[in-house]
């Protein structure tokens, strides 16, 4: 990163410290809201997320026999495959260059890769919740806080199905009687 673009990032930041004063907590999401930029990270991120737990669970499908676990990772594939087009379908996000993957999205998979059986269901598993936690997150700011109505109108929408999903990992994280 350039002298340049840090001096950018950081103006960017400084209206921040109102923010910072508030009760809750403040994501990057917030401090980007009203610039323009805020619109661009919600489409970024959220395309991140559904293609990671799109090819999560794909993966997670050819390698583990858990009957709940490989539930979950198909319903994961059903409607992040859906969530991810009806995002690409609105003319506010299409205008958008949303990213595919990133490293850490690839890091994760990569690992994620490297188990099998029981690691591999719980490793699974442990992923999803905090996919779902960072978008559950992502979300809610930007339905509380975006600038561009209709993303707005979209993250309000998705936003229990996303919070259903965080449930739902965190139940198959639930210790049970065997």
């Amino acid at each position: 990163m350039n002298r340049r673009s840090l001096f950018l990032a950081g103006a960017m930041l400084l209206p921040a410290t109102a923010l910072m004063a508030q009760d809750r907590p403040t994501t990057v999401l917030d401090l980007l809201s009203g610039t323009g930029v805020g619109a661009n990270v919600f489409v970024e991120r959220a395309t991140i997320n559904d293609n990671f737990e799109i090819q999560s669970s794909q993966y997670l499908l050819e390698k583990s026999s858990h009957p709940q676990i490989r539930q979950y990772a198909q319903d994961m594939i059903t409607a992040h495959t859906a969530m991810s087009a009806e995002l690409r379908a609105l003319p506010e996000a299409s205008t958008r260059t949303p990213a595919t993957g990133d490293d850490r999205m690839q890091a994760k998979l990569a690992t994620l890769r490297g188990y099998e059986g029981d690691e591999l269901n719980r490793w699974y598993v442990q992923m999803q919740v905090e996919a779902h936690q960072e978008a559950a997150t992502l979300f809610e700011s930007y339905a509380q806080n975006g600038e561009v109505p209709a993303l707005k109108a979209f993250a309000a929408k998705h936003l229990p199905a996303i919070r259903l999903h965080l449930q739902r990992a965190q139940a198959l994280q639930a210790p049970r009687a065997e």
